[in-house]
């Protein structure tokens, strides 16, 4: 049992069951794989630790089966030529070091990844202490309103969440913290306004020169964004302009320009658990879990 924990079906091999051992291991991958289509699937919040369920069962099968193939064995059983303590060790260090590495990082490039949002930049949208899964197969079409996430670029390595305002040739500006896309004012219930204080207002300055380089008609020289008014800026070609739901308080497109669409790494999936951090303690917020975006 304790060699199937390291590595999936080599007790079973141990015990000299190889078939079975072949057979918990295609199993395990079975369940793995079903695994991470739950993820994807809308459930109900109710059936969200479905994954969790079965991943956890895929543990118990392998124990049992290990089990079952030990009291199985011819007694008294003789070695086999591959029952030797150092062919185990070996698997074991091959399976944890080489072949679980390989697998897990394949998985978070290509399927899906977990989240923990750290910061307010979201809210009310996205809630600092969400836990989020992420896809990250092919991001495809980009739409206007979408949440994605996308590599830093002040921070490599870091996974940042935004929401897409506008896309490529998508004429953009904001007016007193409203937004207007090609001319046009756009009503954005997810968003909130709450620092009014004028530091926040005149905070923009590093963001400048990006914009005057965009800017759509009038005088660059009297150009003096703020956070809650600028533009109109033109978005260039395979790029997409981002910006926080939380608008007061998130480093976004207004400070360093259009988000390269090849910087695209996926998008939200769900909030498999949160946490707020206020009061006495950590408080779980069940309300969020489940929550679908």
């Amino acid at each position: 049992m304790l060699l199937s924990l390291g590595l999936p079906g080599l007790g079973e091999l141990y015990a000299g069951a190889p078939r079975s051992a072949v057979l918990t291991l295609l199993l395990l991958y079975a369940m793995l794989a079903l695994t991470i289509a739950l993820v994807f699937v809308p459930l109900p919040p109710a059936l969200i630790v479905l994954p969790l369920v079965v991943v956890i069962l895929a543990w118990v099968m392998i124990i049992v089966r290990a089990a079952r193939a030990a009291s199985r064995a011819p007694q008294p059983y003789t070695l086999r030529p591959y029952n030797r303590w150092y062919w185990y060790t070996i698997a074991i260090l091959f399976s944890l070091f080489v072949w679980q590495p390989i697998l897990v990082s394949s998985i978070k490039s290509r399927w899906v990844e977990a989240f923990r949002i750290p910061s307010t930049s979201m809210e009310p949208t996205v809630l600092a202490g969400d836990f989020l899964f992420v896809s990250k197969r092919p991001v495809g079409q980009l739409r206007r309103d979408d949440l994605v996430v996308y590599e830093s670029s002040t921070a490599p390595g870091a996974m940042v969440l935004k929401r897409i305002i506008g896309v490529a040739g998508d004429t953009l500006a904001m007016r007193n913290g409203v937004l207007q896309r090609n001319g046009v004012a756009v009503a954005e219930p997810f968003t909130q306004l709450i620092d009014s204080t004028s530091a926040v207002r005149e905070s923009l300055s590093d963001g400048r020169k990006w914009q005057i380089d965009h800017l759509v008609g009038g005088d660059p020289r009297a150009y003096h964004p703020d956070m809650r008014n600028w533009g109109p800026i033109l978005v260039p070609p395979d790029s997409v302009f981002i910006l926080g739901d939380n608008r007061d308080n998130s480093s976004d497109s207004r400070f360093w320009g259009a988000l390269a669409v090849a910087r695209m790494r996926g998008r939200p999936l769900v909030v498999y658990f949160s946490r707020s951090r206020g009061g006495a303690g950590p408080a779980i917020r069940w309300s969020r879990i489940g929550h679908r975006f």
